[in-house]
């Protein structure tokens, strides 16, 4: 675990401004935030009780959306060290037809910046595209910095564009210009073309409608039911670690006694860290101009069970340094606080999050003012990073005081 690198991408929405002053995000959640996108299921059999997982949505207040975003430049895809016969193989490869092919290589050029080739697609053709192509092409062109709508495309876990759109405050008219755009990688929907619509939409509202639909996030509400007293116990010992056993016994026992089919959001059971941040966006001052980086997700993990977080984990190689010698690594039986580390083949720690229970996970997806604290799987933040690497190695790691 030496290095870091992509662990503070985030959509390209936030990266041209800094969020001065911004509103904090609401205090209170409700009981359903957004639309579900799907039915609610039990978890399944462990130590931490009965449980039942329901996906929800949510999308970045108004406040924190601006309404004149992104990079406002027209597109371009960027092949470092490639020539442009080898740049014709490529595109034949994902699917382009000659034609297309010949389309494209009229707007190519020799950049000795990259050693290699840009190309600035017709609109036309990108618009074109089928969601197949575009996948292949758009996959690959992300494996490059450069092409930087390609490397962090807005993407979203679901089974299709409408569990994305809709619903959404935009308008008919901008759906029509993002849906055929929208391509599928794993099991996640993307879209990286907000160059080719952007003067489709004049209204600085619309723009701002569209930008908050493009920034939701797909996570979970999770409840505890209590059958008996009898289940109190085990409960207190999996959800009270950290010192926190009497805090939640008094909860987990009224719940005892509550006839019918009443449940409790765990959310109520994490530390107060989690239960702060949950299902929250940050709230940036000018103050985090003075720090290394902003709230991300090694500050996260390693701050779950604080109090008051140590905002040294800000700083990449104190995180790396703190998670090397204060944790351990175990291979089963994993218990709430868990730190879970995503790591590629060289070895790289690129992604951090906590587990909670049943695979599912405690993670802020991104350095950004507009990626949330979510509850998702396992298999969801694996997705989320595929472009980094396909199949990471997934390594838990325990404090040393527990």
């Amino acid at each position: 675990m030496l290095m870091l690198a992509g662990l503070f991408t985030a959509p390209w929405i936030v990266v041209a401004f800094v969020y001065l002053g911004t509103p904090e995000a609401p205090a209170v959640l409700p009981r359903r935030v957004g639309s579900a996108v799907g039915p609610s299921r039990p978890a399944g059999k462990g130590p931490w009780g009965n449980l039942e997982i329901t996906p929800i949505v949510i999308s970045p207040p108004l406040e924190y959306v601006p309404s004149d975003w992104g990079r406002n430049a027209p597109a371009e895809w960027h092949f470092p060290g490639a020539a442009p016969d080898r740049v014709t193989g490529f595109l034949r490869s994902v699917g382009l037809t000659p034609t297309e092919v010949e389309q494209l290589l009229a707007q190519a050029r020799s950049d000795s910046r990259i050693s290699g080739t840009v190309i600035a697609p017709p609109a036309s053709l990108v618009r074109s595209l089928s969601p197949e192509v575009r996948s292949r092409l758009y996959v690959q062109l992300g494996r490059s910095g450069l092409n930087f709508d390609q490397a962090n495309s807005f993407q979203f876990s679901g089974a299709s564009a409408g569990a994305w759109l809709d619903g959404s405050l935009m308008s008919p008219a901008t759906r029509q210009l993002v849906e055929p755009l929208v391509y599928r990688h794993g099991n996640y929907v993307h879209f990286a073309d907000i160059e080719t619509i952007r003067s489709q939409i004049p209204s600085p509202e619309e723009r701002q409608f569209l930008a908050k639909t493009l920034l939701r996030s797909a996570t979970v509400l999770v409840r505890l039911s209590v059958d008996s007293m009898e289940e109190v116990g085990d409960l207190v010992e999996y959800w009270g670690i950290g010192g926190r056993r009497t805090d939640i016994r008094p909860l987990l026992e009224s719940m005892a006694e509550v006839t019918g089919e009443a449940g409790i959001d765990v959310v109520h059971l994490l530390p107060s860290f989690a239960r702060n941040h949950l299902y929250r966006y940050p709230k940036t001052t000018t103050a985090d101009l003075t720090r290394p980086q902003l709230a991300n997700c090694l500050w996260s993990s390693l701050n779950f069970f604080n109090l008051t977080p140590n905002d040294r984990f800000l700083d990449v190689a104190y995180a790396l340094n703190a998670l090397r010698t204060q944790y351990y690594v175990v291979e089963h039986g994993y218990q709430l606080g868990d730190v879970v580390a995503l790591v590629d083949d060289q070895g790289d720690l690129f992604h951090a999050a906590v587990h909670i229970a049943d695979g599912l996970v405690f993670s802020k997806n991104g350095a950004s003012p507009v990626a949330p604290w979510v509850l998702m799987s396992i298999d969801q933040l694996k997705g989320f990073y595929q472009t980094r690497d396909a199949n990471p190695r997934v390594i838990y790691h325990r404090p040393n005081a527990y």
